[in-house]
């Protein structure tokens, strides 16, 4: 990949990670490469992008983000791009990070040097009414809004199988997000390279299994109306009898690595050796 155009974002209103997004913009500057930032980092040399919607829709080699995996899946539904993404961890457990601040100039000369690989984590796409919702990198929930209504959700997999079933609610997640809010369910683990959703349900009332299956368009609908929650951090409500879709998002999450943990990387971040 040859770079010569870096997006460098951080984690507004943190001050380690913009002092930290200015060593790396001064040491890439110093390097002949053009660097923009989101937010602004007042440096001369470094341009200040409005938004981050608007790296997304410029032509950057790499995208270089600062910051914890919450802000790394809020950034990933803004940029909605194929960008590679190269994750420096700032302050949080890094289970989606790459490197940590010390490993930038080790990271830029893997770079320089060819010596990396790119991966692809496929995103959920939801949408309800005809109205495209921003895609989901770990998993969205879809959730009743009343604590006193147990809906009866039907649950349409797009081969002529409907099922219904009252619970509390419905978790689907991609292979990201199966070591999220998901795998505290009891969901299982999945290698990260698969193209798979896993079906999640929350508190029914009658036991009824996770389903893991392709990423065919599922439509769920539920009798009460529902809270939807993208990655634990964007939620809309939804009226009663109402069906959201999911489908995959026609654009992969792309990260630089440089170890081969690979499909494996979450169970390794957290923890397990």
């Amino acid at each position: 990949m040859k770079v010569s155009k870096i997006a460098i974002i951080s984690k507004e209103g943190h001050g380690e990670a913009k002092e930290i997004a200015r060593d790396i913009a001064e040491l890439l500057l110093s390097d002949g490469i053009s660097v923009s930032s989101f937010p602004d980092l007042h440096m001369k040399g470094v341009d200040h992008v409005r938004t981050v919607t608007e790296i997304g829709k410029s032509k950057f080699d790499l995208v270089v983000t600062v910051s914890g995996d919450g802000t790394i899946l809020r950034l990933l539904r803004l940029l909605d791009s194929t960008i590679p993404c190269l994750c420096v961890n700032v302050g949080g457990r890094g289970i989606l990070a790459e490197i940590k601040p010390d490993q930038i100039k080790f990271a830029l000369r893997k770079i320089e040097e060819d010596d990396y690989h790119i991966e692809r984590r496929l995103r959920i796409s939801p949408s309800f009414e005809n109205k495209q919702l921003p895609p989901a990198l770990n998993e969205v929930l879809i959730t009743r809004r009343s604590l006193s209504k147990t809906p009866l959700f039907t649950i349409d997999l797009d081969h002529g199988t409907i099922f219904s079933q009252r619970m509390d609610g419905l978790l689907i997640s991609s292979p990201t997000g199966s070591t999220g809010h998901s795998y505290s369910y009891g969901s299982p683990f999945l290698e990260g390279s698969l193209e798979v959703f896993a079906m999640t349900p929350i508190g029914p009332i009658n036991k009824f299994p996770v389903i893991i299956m392709p990423p065919a368009k599922i439509r769920v609908l539920g009798n009460y109306s529902l809270s939807v929650v993208i990655d634990g951090q964007d939620a809309l409500n939804i009226d009663a009898d109402t069906y959201v879709s999911f489908k995959k998002h026609d654009k992969d999450a792309i990260f630089v690595r440089f170890d081969r943990a690979g499909p494996f990387r979450q169970l390794k971040n957290l923890g397990f050796r």
